[in-house]
């Protein structure tokens, strides 16, 4: 398969972007949206076609793959069909989160497994190239054994798009909770607080202690003035503060020895700044039609996905009961 024909069935914010890129790369086959006026509107931008259904958008079309980008509680019923109705499509992106349930989402997974389509889910942070370089910090020694690591995420949300979004946690914490699961793993207590808007939890704080001695302590909130998104990390020989928006990372080394590791990246001085540029919508697409070409699992695959979802789903119990949960987070790739 040397090119590719890609479909988009939604066309909100996220469709919008996936549509600009796709339309660079030359793949951009059609869109579909129950919204023919928004539908449109994205077609006649990029000279393709619209729909008002992904069922016309297959049938016209025959795309290799899709992209799902509606509302989060459409996400599971849209790809299970699509999955099982049609053989044509060899690969599916889907939206974060996977579903709006951890339920919805197993019976997602089940058809995937079954029918051995390609299926990446979006959690595009794990595809910020500052979130790469310090995962590799963190992976090749640079500050030791991560000790605490705060998650900062908050930013605006217009209380009428909440609903299609789902609660904090599905909607922006999954982010969050996927970064964790690539750095810490094994059993861990879980404690959850939030705040609700319309009856859908809109912000929260969310404590985890590992029994390995990592704690991660994650700040969501959709109903903050600006736009912060920041992880702190410590560990047992220095630390990284990320700045997620600027892409900057500053590492700060406990001791003044240098790095005996010779795996460990060098870095010029004690204090030192690295700057990493990169559009993570765009890294996810480039992973996605790398896969779907060679048919090798995506860097935010089925199982990543479920991971973050019973993550998820152990703070909603916890926020819900107002106690600790216990979770297994299981070891990464």
């Amino acid at each position: 398969m040397t090119s590719l024909k890609i479909g988009i069935v939604g066309t909100g914010n996220m469709g919008r972007i996936h549509a600009r890129i796709l339309s660079d790369m030359g793949v951009l086959a059609g869109v579909a949206d129950t919204n023919m006026d928004t539908a449109t509107d994205v077609a006649k931008s990029y000279g393709i076609p619209a729909f008002s259904s992904y069922e016309e958008l297959i049938e016209d079309t025959t795309p290799d793959a899709l992209i799902i980008s509606t509302p989060t509680s459409s996400h599971a019923a849209i790809a299970k069909e699509i999955l099982s109705k049609y053989d044509c499509v060899r690969g599916l992106l889907i939206e974060k989160p996977l579903a709006s349930t951890l339920e919805d989402a197993k019976k997602v997974a089940e058809i995937v497994n079954k029918k051995g389509v390609v299926t990446q889910v979006s959690h595009s942070e794990i595809y910020n190239p500052i979130v790469t370089k310090a995962l590799l910090l963190i992976k090749t020694d640079a500050i030791g054994v991560p000790r605490t690591v705060i998650h900062d995420r908050r930013g605006f949300v217009q209380p009428s798009r909440i609903p299609s979004l789902g609660d904090v946690y599905e909607d922006i914490g999954v982010h969050d909770f996927d970064i964790m699961a690539r750095i810490s793993h094994g059993k861990a207590t879980l404690y959850a607080q939030s705040k609700e808007e319309g009856g859908i939890y809109n912000s929260g704080t969310v404590l985890v202690n590992f029994e390995s001695g990592t704690q991660h302590v994650f700040h969501l909130s959709r109903e903050y003035t600006g736009r912060r998104r920041y992880m702190d990390v410590s560990g047992t020989k220095g630390s990284l503060t990320l700045d997620l928006f600027a892409q900057i990372i500053k590492i700060q080394n406990l001791d003044q020895e240098p790095m005996a590791a010779s795996d460990t990246i060098k870095l010029p001085e004690r204090g030192a700044t690295i700057k990493v540029y990169g559009e993570p919508v765009r890294e996810v697409l480039i992973d996605f039609i790398s896969c779907v070409k060679s048919g090798k699992t995506p860097r935010v695959s089925i199982d990543d996905a479920l991971c973050a979802l019973e993550i998820v789903e152990s703070t909603r119990e916890s926020t819900r009961t107002g106690k600790v949960v216990n979770i297994d987070v299981k070891l990464k790739r």
